[in-house]
């Protein structure tokens, strides 16, 4: 099997999935989806069109669950129908008698892989997402969708004169920026993350992906406001200014969070792994 998201990490729809789903299933593999980043095709591209065979929806970011603390522990895998006799047991199925419907637990399936686990993830999660999705229906989806493009591709447009675009076209949710104009002056994509929280801005993930160097992906989804994108932008520019002026002081960043900035390369060198 080939793990693919698509979007991809650079925020590129991938143009030739079709072929590479024609070169897999040719050779008997299966196509399997990584839902990470699913937020801007919602109502516009189907992942089973794509000819994916296996779907992981993540939760996070596209249904509401926050991205922290590794993740949700929780997500829907969907399959193709002649994928669906492996699927875990026990299976919730629907019945009706003359009182009406009622659901029950089921494993009467001889091909199953069995039971994976006692329980199915995090409930809390997936009714969250249930309701996320119950409340929005079809259209309020589409909208998610639209928002998360229209967000990253506003930012592009205006930090694109601050930093490097080393892979150009039009991004859906999210879009990959490179310091290495800054590094020529000293300054690393570390030492940017970290005087953003100077500023009250989370930082953005850096160095990922590896094709990148000195990588800012940049992932606002559809959440942000037009206000909190500008104050965004202008405080990267104000870094960018500082960066001009007086680099050594991005070397000291964070200044203004109580805890002061550790020594990277001591702290993987000779690690603390003791319990204090």
């Amino acid at each position: 099997a080939l793990m693919l998201t698509n979007p991809n990490t650079l925020g590129l729809f991938e143009d030739e999935i079709l072929k590479m789903a024609e070169v897999i299933h040719k050779v008997g593999g299966l196509l399997y989806y990584d839902g990470a980043n699913l937020n801007p095709l919602l109502g516009i591209s189907k992942p089973g069109k794509m000819g994916f065979d296996i779907v992981h929806l993540n939760l996070h970011k596209t249904f509401s669950t926050p991205h922290g603390a590794g993740g949700p522990g929780a997500g829907p895998v969907g399959v193709k129908a002649k994928l669906a006799e492996f699927l875990p047991i026990p299976r919730v199925i629907k019945n009706k008698n003359r009182d009406g419907s009622y659901f029950s637990l089921s494993e009467e399936y001889p091909r199953s892989i069995g039971k994976v686990r006692a329980f199915y993830g995090n409930i809390g999660v997936l009714i969250r997402a249930y309701v996320y999705i119950r409340a929005l229906g079809a259209e309020g989806l589409r909208e998610v969708a639209e928002a998360a493009i229209l967000n990253a591709n506003y930012l592009r447009a205006k930090l694109e004169k601050y930093f490097d675009l080393p892979y150009d076209g039009t991004n859906l949710h999210e879009f990959v920026l490179s310091a290495n104009r800054q590094k020529t002056k000293g300054v690393t994509a570390l030492d940017i993350a970290k005087r953003l929280l100077d500023y009250g801005v989370h930082a953005p993930t850096i160095y990922f992906p590896l094709v990148v160097p000195e990588a800012l992906m940049i992932e606002p989804t559809e959440t942000e406001s037009l206000q909190t994108l500008d104050h965004f932008v202008q405080v990267l520019e104000t870094i960018c200014k500082e960066i001009e002026a007086d680099p050594e002081k991005l070397h000291q960043a964070p200044l203004s969070t109580p805890i002061s900035r550790p020594d990277e390369v001591r702290a993987a060198r000779a690690p603390i792994l003791k319990w204090q």
